[in-house]
């Protein structure tokens, strides 16, 4: 009970370091079997966030990354595509969720619902400080390049639930530096311009 307590608590830690003063996002996705759409709903929508819906051969469908409202609902009119499963993502600054989707005749279902968090980046003085929760201990790999893709810096990292890197880029010469940080999941990349 007290490991529970224990993660818990650091989990709790480390998302609000996520989420800073933001308010919680509420994300539904559902899906209506009568008319054969898919309606979704997100209250809180950053200029970061990104939405698609993507066919079985990986062709986008629908994609936005220009939301400019708080708020977003959006209904899918499904009724013209062929039977297959579908995917959905909504990709924020910190989180991607996937939904797999199944259209099978007249009906539609959501078959199933991914998170995937992603890494933090936040730059304050000349440092860039990388924070990831990785709940499944995955192995984490993190670079550092310069804008000719030379590698500056490599760290692999095993074992570890909590990612935290500060990459210290005050006596860097001026220039385009990218971090990368890789896990299971995917790559994800932050670029500093000094």
């Amino acid at each position: 009970m007290k490991k529970v307590l224990k993660f818990t608590a650091i989990a709790a830690l480390v998302f609000s370091t996520f989420t800073a003063s933001a308010s919680e996002l509420k994300l539904n996705v559902a899906a209506d079997k009568e008319a054969k759409s898919l309606i979704f709903e997100l209250d809180i929508v950053s200029k970061d966030t990104k939405i698609q819906f993507i066919d079985s051969k990986n062709n986008v469908i629908y994609s936005n990354s220009n939301l400019k409202s708080s708020s977003l609902r959006k209904k899918f009119d499904l009724s013209k595509l062929e039977k297959g499963v579908y995917t959905f993502r909504v990709d924020d600054m910190t989180l991607v969720t996937t939904y797999a989707i199944l259209i099978d005749g007249e009906s539609i279902r959501i078959l199933n619902k991914d998170e995937v968090i992603k890494p933090v980046f936040r730059m304050k003085d000349g440092m860039i400080f990388v924070n990831l929760l990785n709940v499944d201990k995955m192995d984490v790999e993190i670079k550092v390049y310069d804008s000719n893709d030379r590698v500056l810096f490599t760290q692999k990292i095993a074992d570890t639930l909590i990612v935290e890197k500060a990459v210290n880029f005050k006596t860097a010469h001026k220039g385009d530096y990218t971090i990368t940080v890789k896990n299971a999941n995917g790559v994800y990349r932050q670029n500093v311009s000094i």
